[in-house]
């Protein structure tokens, strides 16, 4: 994943929608529970695709710890919502800790990112595709 990783950042797009490019767009899809979640970048946890394809929206599941790693900014609008566990989110230049049950909104063009400590921690990022040029 980590190459993969490299060359996602070279083409300014995410790990996760660089394979997605070769799919072409779904009305309909079904992403089944044990669909396939690979190891983050350099991490003990997960993630997972929730959406496939080349779609609006992007949708992930992040299972596990997660650390620090990088910065995201987006060009679109993104959703963080805390199913299990507990996140550290920097946004904005605010910190905040969320909890199961909490979500974090960032606005298209705000510098954040997160860390989960918990080996339990289950985490959804809900947010329009980067390339999505609606």
């Amino acid at each position: 994943m980590r190459s993969l990783q490299r060359i996602a950042d070279a083409l300014e797009t995410t790990a996760v929608r660089l394979p997605a490019a070769a799919d072409g767009p779904r009305t309909v899809d079904v992403v089944r529970a044990g669909s396939a979640a690979v190891p983050e970048d350099g991490e003990t946890g997960r993630v997972r695709p929730l959406v496939r394809g080349q779609q609006q929206p992007h949708a992930l599941e992040f299972t596990g710890p997660h650390d620090w790693r990088r910065e995201f900014r987006h060009p679109h609008d993104e959703l963080m919502y805390v199913v299990a566990g507990a996140v550290e989110a920097d946004a904005d230049g605010r910190r905040d800790e969320l909890g199961p049950g909490d979500t974090l909104y960032c606005s298209g063009g705000v510098t954040h990112r997160r860390r989960a400590p918990a080996p339990y921690s289950r985490v959804l990022l809900v947010g329009v595709a980067d390339d999505f040029r609606g």
